[in-house]
């Protein structure tokens, strides 16, 4: 009869096992929290130009309310197809009224820029945004608990909780946890705390 299988053998196999399962999730998350981390520098976001025509007289006021509205009727599908709806209505809600000239009003957020005439409803809009395979992809690494990806996600984030733990009995010897293991979990540690205090000071 074979013996059964040590801790550090189970942990092993199963620590291997998902490991294999996990590869495509974690190279999602990994090629998104990479793009994430650098959003600041606008890596491979595109500028997309689009133009529509809206009700006429809106007032600047009432204008990023009206354009919601609006974009509800299927004015502004365009640009649902680059940034998820709930993000571009996001950036609308956060125009700033930049100035009028004439009839034509001028607004203006970081992702995007909007010119309307109120003579002739005419709208030019700049979006700034990811191309929309690669926002499918980011939009699951922040999703949020009303979408199915979320239940994935908290599997995956318990798995990664035991791909650390499972380490600790998977290797014994002077490789193994009690030695040097410890000693680099102890460098990890205090390699988080340093970067924290960077950023956060």
């Amino acid at each position: 009869m074979s013996k059964k299988k040590s801790l550090s053998n189970k942990a092993r196999s199963l620590h291997r096992d998902l490991g294999y399962f996990f590869i495509g999730i974690t190279l999602i998350y990994a090629i998104t929290g990479f793009i994430l981390s650098a959003r600041g520098l606008g890596w491979f976001k595109y500028e997309y130009t689009f133009q529509t025509n809206i009700s006429k007289n809106i007032s600047s006021d009432d204008f990023k309310e009206k354009l919601i509205s609006e974009a509800k009727i299927g004015k502004l599908d365009y640009i649902y197809k680059v940034g998820s709806k709930s993000t571009v209505e996001k950036n609308i809600s956060r125009l700033n009224f930049v100035k009028q000239e004439n009839s034509t009003l001028f607004f203006d957020y970081k992702y995007m820029n909007i010119i309307y005439n109120q003579t002739s409803g005419e709208t030019n809009i700049k979006y700034i945004s990811y191309p929309a395979f690669l926002q499918m992809f980011i939009n699951s690494h922040l999703s949020t608990n009303n979408r199915a990806w979320y239940y994935l996600a908290m599997v995956y984030s318990i798995v990664l909780a035991f791909f650390a733990l499972s380490a600790i009995v998977m290797v014994k010897g002077k490789y193994g946890f009690k030695k040097r293991g410890f000693l680099l979990m102890l460098t990890g540690i205090f390699t988080v705390v340093i970067f924290l205090a960077l950023s956060f000071s």
